[in-house]
């Protein structure tokens, strides 16, 4: 297997596990469950198995000095306030509704890495990029009700720009940090960032029965999708990591329609291909340096 599709399983994998976190934030956040007290549960399980699982492989269990700050404050700011955002969207809109606004995302990084130098888009990026914009677009309205206040519109392009620029950072500047280790120190960063708001708000209390149950299991999703997630941006960079993470909005709208009858249309399978496709072009490219384009087309 070549490592272009062993890069993209590893991302679609990571992008069903997201999925499933879409699945367990909507459903409670439905029952009304407080985002400080979900996403501190959420992310303090997700935190503690990385680490166990960077005791069992021998990996470092912190970052190298100098990026141990940024690897520590992108969890404990960006993450926090982005994943905050994305769960108070979440309050306010169906799941449909919340990833046919987030999946705005991968054109955000796109352009953004284009304007920074760091990428030149190609055909078949470009490609990719309209495949798993317009194919979340379908599954997300085809999935259902689209229903979403100005409020929550309001949060989840908060949460767009907070996620664009954590991916951004996180590929441009933990380039030392082992990519499990950087999952972990994020995931430990957005526990102890919304556990603190949740206790200075005086809305933090264990939850109990399914609520901690499904808390639970949206910790091992979170902590599974965060490591292929900083495995698969250390690889294939931040662009076609976004649009192969598109695959996202399918397994979030597909599995919150079948576990919390949220309604589902037969047009979820043509988008749900138009993502799946635009995921395969995004694997298959090999995107160009940029130095090296510059030298083409000079005089």
């Amino acid at each position: 297997m070549s490592s272009s599709w062993r890069d993209f399983g590893l991302a679609a994998l990571g992008a069903f596990l997201f999925g499933t976190t879409i699945l367990f934030n909507r459903a409670v956040a439905r029952d009304g469950l407080h985002s400080s007290v979900a996403l501190g549960i959420r992310f303090t399980v997700a935190g503690v198995l990385l680490l166990g699982l960077l005791a069992f492989l021998r990996r470092p269990l912190l970052p190298p000095e100098g990026e141990r700050i940024t690897a520590i404050g992108l969890g404990l700011v960006f993450y926090t306030v982005e994943a905050t955002a994305f769960y108070m969207a979440l309050e306010r809109g169906t799941a449909a509704a919340v990833a046919l606004i987030f999946y705005a995302y991968p054109a955000v990084i796109a352009v953004t890495e284009v304007a920074l130098g760091r990428s030149a888009m190609s055909a078949r990026t470009i490609g990719a990029l309209l495949l798993a914009l317009g194919g979340s677009a379908i599954v997300a309205i085809g999935g259902g009700d689209v229903a979403i206040t100005t409020g929550g519109i309001v949060f989840i392009c908060c949460s767009i720009a907070l996620f664009s620029s954590y991916v951004i950072i996180s590929d441009r500047l933990l380039v030392q940090t082992d990519s499990i280790t950087a999952a972990t120190w994020t995931a430990l960063g957005a526990a102890a960032g919304t556990t603190l708001w949740g206790v200075l708000a005086g809305e933090w209390k264990m939850p109990s029965g399914d609520a901690l149950a499904a808390l639970i299991a949206n910790g091992c999703a979170t902590a599974g999708a965060f490591a292929l997630f900083f495995i698969v941006l250390g690889r294939i960079g931040a662009t076609r990591t976004a649009i192969v993470m598109a695959l996202e909005a399918v397994f979030g709208v597909v599995l919150s329609a079948v576990f919390l009858d949220e309604s589902l249309k037969a047009i979820v399978a043509l988008g749900g291909t138009a993502v799946l496709a635009g995921a395969v072009l995004a694997a298959l490219s090999t995107p160009e340096p940029v130095e090296q384009l510059e030298a083409a087309s000079s005089p």
